[in-house]
């Protein structure tokens, strides 16, 4: 591979590491606190009864709602994954170094079930880090560096969703009196004003 590209490469890949990173330390985060300030939402819901009564019926109808919708799109026939002939010989590569069969050495494994999960997604850049990783030589098409840009791009937008919700700002936000606002806002909003 080209000196200069593989440099590239290496660069967006730490990018890309690091911005995955980032984007399960937010989720973790809002998983964590999304228990306490739906808890938050209903202490000052309990101190009005008839607008808990109203919230509730919203949030029910709203989850009835979401699952006809869901009904609505099954789909019938199973997908059929489509081969991509350069994603299968990469996992191979690395199914032969990584395979927990052959090899027993738990961050191996560790990333032949990355590979595995990329290669069942058919996430060619998963798969490009990990041969990085494991040294195994590889060619990189043209329009790899758009793709990694994509995928360093996409979850970039998740993090940004993720500061965007209600209970990331309830965490962020001091004091108590603040943090009240930001419930009331989500209750507004759930109540559909």
């Amino acid at each position: 591979m080209n000196q200069l590209k593989y440099l590239e490469f290496q660069r967006l890949m730490k990018e890309l590491q690091f911005v995955e990173s980032d984007y399960l330390y937010q989720s973790e985060i809002i998983k964590i606190s999304d228990v306490e300030f739906l808890k938050s939402v209903d202490t000052l819901l309990g101190q009005f009864p008839e607008l808990k009564e109203v919230y509730y019926k919203k949030q029910e109808e709203k989850f009835q709602n979401i699952n006809e919708q869901q009904f609505q799109n099954v789909e019938v026939e199973p997908k059929v994954k489509e081969e991509i002939p350069e994603v299968k010989k990469l996992y191979r590569d690395i199914a032969k170094t990584t395979h927990p069969d052959k090899i027993k050495n738990h961050k191996l494994n560790e990333l032949y079930l990355e590979a595995t999960e990329a290669y069942e997604q058919n996430d060619i850049v998963t798969l490009y880090k990990v041969c990085s990783e494991l040294n195994i030589d590889f060619d990189l098409p043209d329009d790899f560096i758009s793709q990694i840009r994509g995928k360093i791009s996409s979850f970039k937008e998740r993090v940004s969703f993720l500061e965007n919700t209600y209970t990331f700002k309830w965490i962020k936000t001091e004091p108590v009196s603040d943090k009240n606002k930001i419930v009331v806002e989500y209750i507004r909003s759930q109540m559909g004003g």
